[in-house]
């Protein structure tokens, strides 16, 4: 299998077994428009997936959409950044909004997660014992460094009382300043 059947794959699950249609749409846009770039790709093998996004996002305490969007952005940032192939979140921005950064990817996904027993929660999210369960399980697979450094966005973030304060500390780690 190639790439571009890989990421049609992932689309067609986003639709069919998460049930969203942006994030299919997402996909294929990308598709689209990389096709050129991609199609003689193989396929990828992922590192972490959004799922794993999601339980090591939710792995120390229990958090509401602000602060676990802005976690699982800077975990994803950081495990790309680094030697890992990260699957794509598909992050977007909307600065002007409440919930500034987000993801429909990720949503779907908590929402499966939610529905298959590893997350709980409709305004606070948090892993049930099979959630924390598969969390500990791929954080034992990092490295001290990356296990600290984790912990370390994941505690920056839970700790900052304010929406304004989370949307100032993203900003900051985008951009700097």
């Amino acid at each position: 299998m190639n790439r571009v059947e890989q990421l049609l794959k992932e689309a067609i699950d986003e639709a069919e077994k998460y049930g969203s249609m942006l994030s299919m749409y997402f996909l294929v846009k990308k598709v689209v428009f990389d096709y050129s770039s991609i199609y003689r790709q193989e396929e990828e093998k992922y590192d972490v997936t959004v799922d794993d996004i999601i339980l090591l996002s939710l792995s120390q305490k229990e958090v509401t959409k602000i602060p676990f969007f802005s976690i699982s952005f800077l975990i994803y940032d950081y495990l790309s950044s680094h030697k890992y192939k990260v699957q794509d979140c598909i992050f977007y921005f909307r600065w002007d909004k409440r919930i500034f950064i987000y993801s429909p990817r990720v949503e779907a996904h908590l929402y499966y997660l939610i529905r298959t027993g590893y997350a709980s929660g409709i305004k606070y999210y948090k892993l049930t014992e099979k959630g924390k369960f598969e969390a500990n399980l791929k954080f034992s697979s990092f490295s001290e460094k990356e296990k600290k450094d984790i912990s370390f966005i994941i505690e920056e973030i839970i700790n900052k009382r304010k929406n304004s304060d989370i949307k100032k500390y993203i900003r900051k780690q985008l951009f700097g300043k």
